[in-house]
């Protein structure tokens, strides 16, 4: 039996990310490989899960880690997958305890002076050197093999769940023109997408509306400025929704929206394309970029912050939106290359090695 942990340090986040790592659990146990999610959160978890302390400073992290390899090894566990980037680093630490280390990266690894969200020099290379002591590196975005070497690391993508093309469709009247789904942090840099709508609306003269659904630390910020710019009756806010509720949500809009400064290969896209929605998202928004734009057939337009002083921008989203029923079939052909066995197999394949 190759009883297998994953290794998951986020605390009070609920994403892309945690949603991705669940079902993986799901679908381990599912395939007869005994598999526990270790968080200091597992009620938040709708599968195994094993608790461990906040490991939020890095110095906990590392104390934390050693503890988990002993404890957890001398209980029979063979595989841990490190979820993303911030437990890549303890990659020695578990390889030095004997187990078969796996990585499972979702954001891509960029220096801080190519992105202000990413990781110092110390912290860069630090990442490529524990990637050495990992048996297999997995990657939801595609510009990891860039960083660590093609043979390094296997591109799987994320995927999207049967159930999400088979719920019935919601056929009234589409009541938004965009739709965007994320949490309110400033990775996602909504002011971006709030200030692309009101200048749409002011050169094109028409009235735009868009729905945001989230909840985090930036919401009161984003309601400000909503106020500020006087859009108020073009954007509504909702919380979070149940996820069986989300395809009914997506049904609503006719274009999804994805302004973050860093993603990884963002869950929420496939699920709207899943749905049937093209999607408008930043160059700088990971693999989601070459998806809409450069995978199989164009699926939405891709943008960066300068595009929003080009008048022409405009009028091509305005097409895109006009046209939105044309990408439906597009759009669900391409969400289904990404399916759960397609992408989850090649993990469960590397477990059983």
């Amino acid at each position: 039996m190759c009883k297998t942990l994953i290794y998951s340090p986020s605390h009070g986040i609920w994403g892309g990310g945690q949603i991705y790592i669940e079902q993986l659990c799901n679908y381990m146990n599912y395939n007869n490989v005994e598999t526990y999610i270790i968080t200091s959160e597992p009620k938040s978890f709708s599968c195994f899960s094993k608790k461990m302390e906040n490991v939020l400073s890095k110095k906990r992290r590392l104390f934390s880690a050693i503890n988990i390899a002993k404890v957890y090894k001398n209980e029979g566990f063979k595989t841990i997958i490190l979820n993303d980037l911030s437990s890549l680093w303890l990659a020695p630490i578990f390889k030095m305890y004997g187990y078969n280390v796996i990585s499972l990266l979702h954001l891509y690894l960029q220096k801080r002076s190519e992105n202000l969200l990413g990781h110092s020099l110390f912290e860069y290379y630090l990442l490529k050197f524990s990637s050495i002591y990992c048996n297999t590196i997995f990657s939801v975005n595609k510009n990891n093999q860039k960083v660590f070497g093609e043979e390094k690391v296997q591109f799987i993508g994320n995927y999207v769940p049967d159930w999400f093309f088979n719920l019935v469709r919601n056929n009234e009247v589409k009541k938004y023109d965009f739709i965007l789904i994320a949490r309110l942090s400033k990775q996602k840099n909504i002011p971006l997408f709030l200030a692309l709508l009101k200048n749409m609306n002011k050169i094109l003269d028409r009235e735009y509306t868009a729905l945001i659904i989230g909840e985090g630390p930036e919401k009161e910020n984003i309601e400000n400025i909503i106020i500020k710019e006087n859009i108020e009756k073009y954007v509504q806010i909702e919380d979070w929704v149940d996820r069986k509720k989300l395809p009914s949500i997506y049904d609503l809009g006719k274009c999804f929206v994805i302004s973050s400064h860093h993603e990884g290969f963002a869950t929420t896209l496939l699920e709207a394309h899943a749905r049937g929605l093209p999607a408008i998202v930043t160059k700088s928004s990971g693999f989601c970029g070459e998806f809409v734009y450069g995978y199989d057939d164009v699926t939405g337009m891709v943008f960066e912050p300068k595009d929003l002083d080009n008048s022409d921008f405009y009028e091509k989203l305005s097409t895109l939106i006009d046209n939105y029923g044309e990408y439906k079939e597009k759009c669900l052909k391409k969400a289904k290359i990404f399916s759960e066995h397609n992408v989850l197999n090649p993990i469960l394949q590397a477990v059983k090695k």
